[in-house]
């Protein structure tokens, strides 16, 4: 169950990344930023590239040879295997619904699920920093068993462009019951600039990503979509227990 929250976590900071660079109506984006993980349970410490690619529909990021897609009008992610020449899919609206229950089973699985993601709150301080060339100001969340520091900038290239929230990333949260429990459009509201800087404290480890360039460009549809040839197999990402009531692994 551990395992399978920690990668609930992951993959919403990617959701809540692009929710808070996304408009309606925007130029194609590219960014670069550096991961650096520590301490993280199971993991060796490691740093890495991540590249991310944002339309007005869609987004797309790299990692380490991997690649995930989201579709803002479908609602579906997608985890590619380049190697492997696989993909899996994931239904957004159905990420951390529980299998059909009722009664006390029911009740039980809703009230876990609410301790384990609690309230999302976010603390605006006053404290200032210079990073990557930009000028930033710290914003404290709390939520999803996690406490982070967010360093926003308003300095970024094209944030004045993209600063309106997107309404196609909104509805993803409003589908899925879970998701809108936790007010992510809320807390993003409160978060005014660009991610410059995210510190994430993680269990015992911590996940820092930083801003390295950012780029307006035209990107190919291509991009955002699964190359023909290539499998679908089975989600391994688990989010709630399985239907005998046992955690996932």
């Amino acid at each position: 169950m551990k395992k399978a929250g920690l990668m609930f976590r992951l993959l919403l900071f990617s959701v809540i990344l692009v929710f808070m660079t996304s408009s309606a109506a925007m130029a194609d984006l590219y960014w670069e930023s550096e991961q650096e993980t520590k301490g993280m349970p199971g993991r060796p410490d490691e740093t890495k590239i991540i590249k991310t690619y944002l339309s007005a529909n869609a987004f797309r990021t790299e990692r380490e040879g991997q690649i995930s897609i989201m579709n803002f009008d479908t609602k579906i992610m997608y985890h590619i295997n380049p190697q492997a020449k696989t993909y899996q899919k994931i239904n957004m609206a159905e990420i951390g619904k529980p299998p059909e229950m009722k009664g006390d089973k029911a009740n039980m699985q809703q009230q876990m699920m609410k301790n384990m993601m609690g309230n999302i709150q976010v603390t605006p301080t006053q404290e200032t920093r210079q990073i990557a060339g930009y000028n930033c100001q710290k914003y404290q969340v709390t939520g999803m068993m996690m406490n982070s520091d967010y360093w926003l900038s308003k300095d970024v290239k094209g944030y004045d462009e993209i600063k309106e929230i997107g309404k196609k990333i909104s509805g993803i949260f409003d589908d899925n019951p879970m998701m809108k429990q936790m007010n992510i459009p809320g807390m993003i509201s409160q978060l005014e600039g660009f991610p410059v800087q995210m510190v994430m404290n993680i269990m015992q480890g911590t996940s820092t990503t930083t801003l390295k360039k950012i780029e307006k460009k035209s990107l190919d549809k291509s991009l955002f979509s699964v190359p023909e040839g290539y499998t679908q197999t089975q989600s391994k990402m688990p989010m709630m227990p399985n239907q005998k009531g046992k955690p996932a692994e």
